[in-house]
Order: structure tokens, then C-alpha cells, then sequence
């Protein structure tokens, strides 16, 4: 019973944070306001109401949280993901299996999975002025919603059964490096090793930034070892690193095996020419709880590489975007990159500098190429289970 109810905490109705969050901003903005009032108070008849101007004032702070609560919200992420949740939850199982009493594998779970940090936006919200006296609130000006990338349509054809992934195995270079303490889960029917939490041998979080005065290129993106890099015209340019992302998950992480392409949810980014929606190019992922960066593959490349089923079953799938990858996640398709990565590609995108995107299976800039920064190390070790 006890595991349970541990359990809900964790998944925390998004509701009730919610709720705590604007009674808090509401309890430090009107504590000034109240102050007053009560100074007030001291000189009045005790049955006396609140002035017109406190009234009005309440009703201002009441509508502005009415109007720009969702938006608030979605710059100020207080929950984990659904996957990082499954995870957090799947790391409890693995724990006690390892030897760790229960409460020690749920306190180990909840430091290792924890939500990512506070925007920019938030903190800026978090650190607002207080007010000092009751004043008129101007009228805020208007919200627009996030728009949530519209999927792909997809072709009513059901290809049926056509790939199996039984007997697939990870990348060796993925795998956890030697003497790295680690545990295995089970998630949505995969394996996944975590140590400490986190997928062995993420990125690094590499940014190399685009040099001052290019206008327009494409994201270059390399399947086999996620490299992310500058396609363009000017033969000096094309080929330069700007940073590393995940793509695809579990055994089929950045895996350009043919089965794995045709896997929705599970494989790589399929090899092709893909562009940007139209309209707001970082829009709401409603699925990732997240800014994201849809794509939509206009030419698939590789045809012969693969069987009449398994090209079907690509150009079926749908749902691609690029966005950030939080701790112990891995990818369906997208392009996961770590924060600062993130940032700095999104600033690309919305600038309108990045125009589309290239996936190659295999690196088509060996001459530039570096090799993948990957992180071996960790600080994970099983006897702290039984601490």
C-alpha cells in the first residue's frame, strides 16, 4: 500500500501543481495589497467592505490569471513526462530486484528523475515586482494559444504485419562502456539500461555555433552516429557541426537497420528530405509537453534499401519533430537533443535561418566529421542501493 501511494505522489494531477502554483503567486503579489488593507482596517468600522479600488484590483488579478494561466503554465513545467514517469516507476522495480528495500529504490528514483528546469519565461514570472499598494491593473494584452503541430495525414492503406524486431540488438556503441555500474528496465516491451538514471553514453552537450552572416541552409543529420551539421551551398560552410541528437530508442537507437526505419515509435529518422510546417515553426507538443519542431518527410531516400512493406510502413509513420531530450528519455523518430543544443537549434529554426532538414544514414562529410562526444562515465553505483 505504501509503494502505491508513493506512486501517486509522483503522478500528481497536473490540476493540483497547478493549483499550488497560482495560489502561491497569488499569496506573495496580493500579501502587500493585504498589509494595507489591514492598516486600513485599524482606522474603519470593522463591518465596513473593501473599497471599490481593492475590488476592482482583485477582479483585475482574477482575470489575468483567467486569461494567461495556460500560457503560464506551459512556460513553467512542474511534471515530469509520461516517460520519464514510466521510467521513474520502471527504476523502483529494477532497484528493489537489485537488492534496495523499498523505500530506498523510490528515494533513489525520485533524485535520478526529476522534471527538467524552469524556463527563462518562468523565472522571469517567478521574479515579477510585487506590487506595494493596491493599483490598477492595466488589461493583458492578448495570449495567443500554442499551436500544436497538426499531424501528417496518413494513407488509409494498412501495410499489416511486416517487421519484427525479436533478436535486433543496440549499437555496440551505445552500449553501457566497461566497469559502468548500471540496471535494466523494461519499457513499452524493450530493454533499457539506466545508470543513474540516465540511457548510457548520451551526447555531450556540444553547440558549435553557425558563423555570423549566413542567411539560409539545411540541417544536415547523420542516422548512424547524430551528428547534426550545416548543408549549404558555399563549400566551406557545408559539413560544419552544430550539435548531437538522439533518434530512435532502445535498440533501435540511431540503428539504420531497415526494420527499425519501418518500427514507428521506435526507429530512427528515416533517410530523406524533410521540411517545416507551415506557420509557427516551434509550436506546442502537446504528446511531449514541450516546445517542439515539426518535420515532414517530402522525399524519402534509400528506396532500395528497403522491401515494398517496409517503405510502406515508412512513409506511414508521422509524428516527427525536433525538441529536447530530458534525463533517461531516448526518442520515437525525433531528434532528441540535449538543452543548450536545443536552444540553439529552435533559434535557427524560428529565425528561419535552418529551411529544412537532410537525414543521411550514413556521414556524408567524412572529411569534416568528428567523432560522436559521448559521455562514458558515471558516478552510479549498485551498493548505494543498500545504503
Amino acid at each position: 500500500m505504501a509503494r502505491n501511494i508513493q506512486i501517486d505522489r509522483l503522478r500528481a494531477p497536473r490540476a493540483l501543481i497547478w493549483a499550488r502554483y497560482t495560489a502561491l503567486v497569488l499569496l506573495t503579489a496580493c500579501i502587500p495589497i493585504a498589509i494595507a488593507q489591514h492598516s486600513v482596517a485599524q482606522q474603519a468600522p470593522a463591518s465596513a467592505l473593501p473599497s471599490p479600488a481593492a475590488a476592482a484590483a482583485a477582479g483585475q488579478i482574477a482575470d489575468f490569471f483567467s486569461e494567461v494561466g495556460d500560457q503560464i503554465y506551459e512556460d513553467c513545467i512542474f511534471e515530469l513526462s509520461q516517460e520519464q514517469i514510466e521510467i521513474q516507476q520502471a527504476l523502483i522495480v529494477a532497484y528493489i530486484k537489485a537488492g534496495a528495500s523499498s523505500a530506498a529504490a523510490r528515494r533513489l528514483a525520485v533524485k535520478q528523475i526529476h522534471p527538467p528546469k524552469l524556463s527563462a519565461k518562468c523565472e522571469q514570472i517567478r521574479h515579477l515586482p510585487r506590487q506595494t499598494a493596491p493599483a490598477a491593473v492595466a488589461p493583458p494584452a492578448a495570449v495567443e494559444k500554442p499551436t500544436i503541430a497538426a499531424l501528417p495525414k496518413q494513407s488509409a492503406k494498412n501495410p499489416g504485419p511486416i517487421v519484427s524486431l525479436v533478436g535486433k540488438r543496440s549499437l555496440p556503441q551505445w552500449d553501457c562502456a566497461p566497469g559502468v555500474d548500471y540496471v535494466t528496465i523494461q519499457l513499452n516491451g524493450y530493454p533499457r539500461k539506466l545508470t543513474g538514471g540516465e540511457i548510457c553514453n548520451p551526447f555531450e552537450d556540444v553547440v558549435r555555433e553557425v558563423p555570423t552572416g549566413v542567411e539560409h541552409f539545411r540541417l544536415g543529420y547523420t542516422i548512424r552516429t547524430g551528428r547534426l551539421f550545416v548543408v549549404s551551398d558555399d563549400p566551406k560552410l557545408s559539413g560544419q557541426t552544430i550539435a548531437w541528437a538522439i533518434s530512435g530508442r532502445d535498440i533501435c537507437r540511431n540503428n539504420p537497420d531497415p526494420d527499425c526505419f519501418a518500427t514507428r515509435a521506435v526507429g530512427p529518422l528515416p533517410p530523406g528530405q524533410y521540411t517545416f510546417g507551415s506557420g509557427e515553426r516551434i509550436t506546442w507538443g502537446p504528446k511531449t509537453k514541450r516546445n517542439v519542431a515539426g518535420i515532414y518527410l517530402t522525399k524519402l531516400w534509400d528506396k532500395d534499401k528497403f522491401t515494398p512493406r517496409q517503405t510502406a510502413a515508412i512513409l506511414a509513420r508521422g509524428n516527427i519533430a525536433i525538441h529536447e531530450r530530458l534525463k533517461g528519455e531516448m526518442s520515437e523518430a525525433c531528434l532528441g537533443l540535449e538543452p543548450k543544443g536545443w536552444a540553439y537549434i529552435a533559434s535557427l529554426i524560428k529565425s528561419g535561418q535552418a529551411t529544412g532538414v537532410n537525414a543521411y544514414i550514413d556521414e556524408p562529410y567524412p572529411q569534416v566529421a568528428e567523432n560522436p562526444p559521448i559521455i562514458v562515465a558515471s558516478t552510479f553505483s549498485l551498493t548505494s542501493l543498500f545504503k
